[in-house]
């Protein structure tokens, strides 16, 4: 089962799929709403927040419910969509090896004197604290005109060139990657059990901001590679 953010069809499929003959998602949202803990910006914005309402109208602590989750979402070989952007001169390079996490030698840092030594600050904070390779988990945010990624390259990093080892950057062209990425590549479970209620609350009682609703909302694989296989297909942005 892949479950696409945006789609309402998707999510509603999803959640009713995982759920089924546990309970009903919509009837769960109704006495949520009921009882007043959807008027709180903190149902809306805070995972722990959503995830304790949840558990407690079901009468389990958080951790039993969550771990019933993730055992439903491991047993029906859930994937979520999710979308690498960056820019490159060879979209088969990407075929045949994956999405890379960010490394030396996958990235190469600016000549500049003065750059280079903040991009090498950079390097050693991002190296010790997430690779990578990251992901959006919403389309709509991925073809947004400003998307850093898809201007700058792999990683944002203000003091790299953005661009793999050994690649013209003059030949390269922004693209978003379309991938299937498993569940059990995701390092934060509970957080996209989060964003899967949210997008499903959502569309049953739709919020003002709910164009971007998912605006900025990251997958980080934290250091492990994307088999090609995973890759659906590979968008090339035309450039203006």
């Amino acid at each position: 089962m892949i479950i696409d953010i945006d789609s309402r069809e998707s999510i509603q499929s999803g959640v009713e799929q995982l759920s089924g003959g546990w309970f009903n998602p919509g009837e769960l949202y109704a006495c949520l709403k009921t009882d007043k803990k959807t008027t709180s910006s903190d149902f809306w914005n805070k995972s722990t927040h959503m995830l304790a309402d949840i558990s407690c109208y079901l009468g389990c602590p958080q951790d039993q419910f969550l771990s019933a989750w993730d055992r439903r979402c491991i047993s029906s070989d859930t994937k979520f969509m999710g979308y690498h952007c960056t820019c490159h001169s060879d979209k088969k390079a990407f075929l045949k090896k994956g999405i890379l996490p960010l490394s030396e030698e996958t990235v190469r840092l600016s000549e500049n004197v003065i750059q280079a030594v903040h991009g090498k600050a950079l390097w050693d904070y991002r190296s010790q604290h997430s690779p990578g390779p990251w992901f959006l988990l919403s389309y709509k945010c991925a073809k947004k005109p400003d998307n850093h990624f898809c201007l700058k390259g792999p990683e944002i990093l203000s003091a790299c060139t953005g661009h793999h080892v050994g690649v013209d950057p003059a030949t390269s062209i922004p693209m978003i990657i379309h991938c299937a990425i498993p569940y059990l590549y995701l390092s934060e479970k509970n957080y996209f059990a989060f964003c899967l209620f949210r997008a499903y609350f959502n569309f049953i009682d739709p919020e003002s901001d709910s164009d971007d609703l998912f605006d900025g909302y990251s997958i980080d694989l934290r250091g492990q590679a994307l088999d090609p296989n995973h890759i659906i297909e590979i968008e090339e942005i035309k450039q203006i």
